[in-house]
């Protein structure tokens, strides 16, 4: 509390000097001293979503940013419908505050429950769908059993298997004729040589002999051909036989994969069904989520809407922050968490607590000067706070508090004495001693002499 009272008294000259007195009150509480700059205030936002969609996590996400205004940018569910959500009603206005529970905005009664029938025959096909894949599991896990028995078992007489490919009776055979009909040409010659005519006889020998030869070679490739086949096929069958039990276990697990699958997009459907009853409700109407000021209202009757839209944004009481230029000299002493003191123009002798959100790592450079932008958070109650108020932030380097005080202008001197006037009820005016203790640079720390709620004065003098 202040006031001012003149006193007047003459002078030893013509003119006339009077001392003019403020009156000002000892108070209790804290001084603060620090840098102190300038800024203005930025309040963050809440969207209030209308999800349903059996992806989602949560119904609504806070930010900084302003809401998307088109139903289908946001969309994110993977429940498509061929029916859509139209706006009948809307109850609400950009700038009205509004509680929690509060009805925003009303769907039409048709689109609801067509959108509805589109999310329940969506269930229904995924349990069509999960009784499908056990049907075709178990197919395929009789033909996977099927394939693990056919592999052991050829693997198990494979060796018999190649040894019966690869028998060359043929070309013993060939061999045992090629070599008969040498002998009979070397008697023929051994003959002729003797004297005794077989020259036709040799001639016609040795025309048997080339066909035999011919047929007996023939064999011979037959037989390394039916080796190599025999061999890649023994290979083969003892490798499936090997990995019989791992490829049983692929096309088992493959099996079970699709049934996985489908009782997923049974639970994503039927997910979805619930969170759009929980959402709409019975008859149609969202109701807002949080405690605030609409600051954008994305819908109007008549219009569509869809899961994953942002249906309004709110203001954030809790994310009330002012951001601040520090100078370099400064910037060091100021860290993420201290505490600050936040007084806005709006509200004069009132200050606000709060706390250094964040520090940008990035200058911004000046003619003659690099500072850093500062963000503090306010705390407490942020009532009456609107965005782009301006204030000042004082970062506290030093305090005291729960302590009396009283103006520095107050306080007058007499050589190593401190005192005030104090002014009783009576209106006496009074001189009292004081001990003063930390000062802000306005006020200063009363350690005795004074009482909180005394009257003291601020004396200036006037000359008429």
């Amino acid at each position: 509390a202040a006031g001012t009272v003149t006193f007047a008294y003459q002078s030893g000259s013509d003119s006339e000097e009077q001392a003019v007195y403020k009156e000002v009150t000892v108070e209790k509480g804290n001084l603060t001293a620090g840098v102190t700059e300038s800024g203005s205030v930025t309040i963050g936002t809440l969207d209030q979503t209308l999800d349903f969609s059996e992806d989602s996590s949560s119904a609504s996400t806070q930010n900084n940013s302003s809401a998307q205004n088109s139903a289908g940018e946001n969309a994110t569910s993977s429940t498509s419908t061929a029916s859509t959500l139209e706006v009948e009603t809307v109850y609400v206005t950009a700038g009205q505050t509004v509680a929690e529970g509060d009805p925003i905005l009303k769907l039409t009664e048709e689109s609801v429950a067509s959108y509805k029938k589109d999310l329940e025959e969506a269930v229904t096909e995924a349990k069509t769908a999960v009784s499908e894949a056990g049907l075709s599991a178990e197919k395929q896990k009789v033909s996977a059993s099927y394939s693990y028995n056919l592999s052991t078992a050829e693997g198990s007489v494979a060796q018999e298997t190649y040894k019966a490919a690869i028998k060359q009776e043929a070309v013993d055979d060939a061999q045992e004729a090629v070599d008969t009909s040498a002998s009979l040409i070397n008697y023929y010659q051994e003959q002729i040589d003797a004297g005794v005519d077989l020259s036709a006889s040799l001639t016609e020998e040795q025309k048997n002999y080339d066909k035999l030869y011919t047929k007996l070679v023939a064999a011979k490739n037959n037989y390394t051909t039916k080796s190599i086949e025999a061999e890649k096929t023994l290979k083969e069958a003892e490798l499936s036989a090997k990995n019989a039990s791992s490829q049983y276990s692929v096309d088992v697990s493959g099996a079970d994969n699709d049934i996985t699958d489908a009782k997923d997009t049974l639970s994503d459907a039927e997910e979805a069904l619930e969170a759009f009853e929980a959402a709409i409700g019975d008859d149609g109407t969202i109701y807002a989520e949080y405690t605030g000021t609409i600051t954008d209202l994305s819908y109007e009757a008549g219009d569509t809407i869809s899961s994953g839209a942002t249906v309004a944004t709110f203001s954030n009481a809790d994310a009330v922050t002012i951001t601040v230029s520090v100078s370099e000299e400064d910037i060091t002493n100021i860290a993420v968490g201290d505490v600050v003191e936040i007084e806005l123009s709006a509200y004069e002798d009132q200050t606000f607590a709060g706390e250094v959100d964040s520090i940008d790592t990035s200058s911004s450079s000046g003619s003659s000067t690099v500072s850093y932008n500062v963000t503090a958070a306010f705390a407490g109650d942020i009532t009456g706070i609107y965005t782009d108020m301006t204030g000042n932030v004082t970062f506290i380097s030093r305090q005291v508090t729960d302590v009396l005080y009283v103006s520095n202008k107050a306080v007058q001197f007499d050589g190593t004495t401190s005192y005030v006037k104090v002014k009783d009820a009576d209106g006496t005016i009074r001189m009292v001693d004081v001990e003063t203790g930390f000062s802000d640079g306005v006020n200063v720390e009363i350690t005795s002499g004074l009482t909180e709620g005394e009257t003291v004065l601020i004396e200036s003098q006037v000359t008429e």
